[in-house]
């Protein structure tokens, strides 16, 4: 691999196809096809009008070998602005050459550029090749707490308990 043709940049709406594609991608690794089903519409609004996420391309050759979609979050306790890599994803014929590690180096030090102080992922805990590369590369596994998500049913449900006066507020819903 020739380092100097590896080409990290952010991306620009003109993009939204390619990391439609790009995600399409990263479900089909996970198993997961059925779960992309945003538009590029979407895409659009979120990541370029309320630029709730940034996406990194990467490039090699002037090939798209993969990208990254990371998003601030803020450690309260630490008082320190870290993000969240939602998304990595080197496409198969590029894998096991050295490009997910440069790849992340490069996130690392676009991170650390733009001020953020840590980086955190979650990774799937069927998938061993990024578990043995992430501790591979010195990432610790974060221990301790289990995560939850409510869905936008769920929330629009518990938002209208509200409404109707069955939130008791003690130990959440009568």
């Amino acid at each position: 691999m020739n380092t100097k043709k590896l080409m990290i940049r952010k991306s620009c709406a003109e993009d939204i196809p390619l990391i439609q594609y790009l995600i399409k991608c990263l479900a089909s690794y996970e198993k997961r096809p059925q779960d992309m089903t945003g538009t590029e519409e979407q895409l659009k609004y979120w990541l370029f009008e309320r630029k709730a996420a940034t996406v990194l391309i990467a490039e090699y050759d002037k090939e798209t070998i993969g990208y990254a979609l990371y998003y601030p979050v803020f450690g309260s306790f630490s008082v320190a602005g870290k993000i969240h890599l939602e998304d990595i994803f080197i496409q198969p014929n590029f894998r096991g050459s050295g490009f997910g590690s440069l790849f992340l180096a490069k996130i690392a030090e676009t991170v650390l550029s733009d001020g953020y102080t840590e980086m955190e992922w979650s990774c799937l805990d069927w998938n061993k090749p990024s578990i043995e590369f992430y501790k591979s590369l010195g990432a610790e596994q974060e221990t301790g707490r289990e995560y939850f998500k409510l869905t936008q049913t769920k929330m629009k449900s518990i938002a209208a308990m509200i409404s109707y006066g069955k939130f008791s507020g003690k130990r959440g819903i009568k």
